[in-house]
């Protein structure tokens, strides 16, 4: 990540994450539920890659439609690069898919696999 302080303000304010650690070079964030996010800083050279082994995005669901709607709003009223969205649906679920600060696709969708269990990972995901 090449500005910890922009990409901390994009998952607090957009995923509601909780900075618990916040230093001149990383920072841990507490999502709701208590999943936890490491951002490293990395300089303006890092590369994230696509096609490679290993995490290629994020992931969240949300527990409403309305809430899958406001996030696209808010992701697009940021304004700049990250506020590009794409949304789509397969296999009865809806998808919201972004990019963060530094460009790592981030992906939302309704209903979670809790009240919808999946029964294939939509090609989209891994395309």
């Amino acid at each position: 990540m090449s500005e910890l302080g922009r990409s901390v303000g994009f998952y607090r304010d957009m995923f509601s994450c909780e900075v618990t650690i916040l230093s001149s070079g990383a920072a841990l964030l507490l999502a709701p539920g208590g999943f936890q996010i490491y951002l490293i800083a990395k300089g303006s050279r890092a590369s994230h890659p696509l096609g490679g082994i290993g995490v290629q995005y994020l992931m969240w669901a949300v527990e409403t439609a309305g809430a899958l709607a406001d996030l696209e709003q808010a992701i697009k009223d940021r304004g700049g690069r990250t506020s590009r969205t794409y949304t789509y649906a397969g296999g009865g679920v809806s998808f919201l898919e972004s990019r963060d600060p530094d460009g790592i696709r981030i992906l939302v969708a309704y209903p979670s696999p809790e009240r919808l269990p999946r029964s294939l990972v939509e090609s989209r995901l891994h395309s």
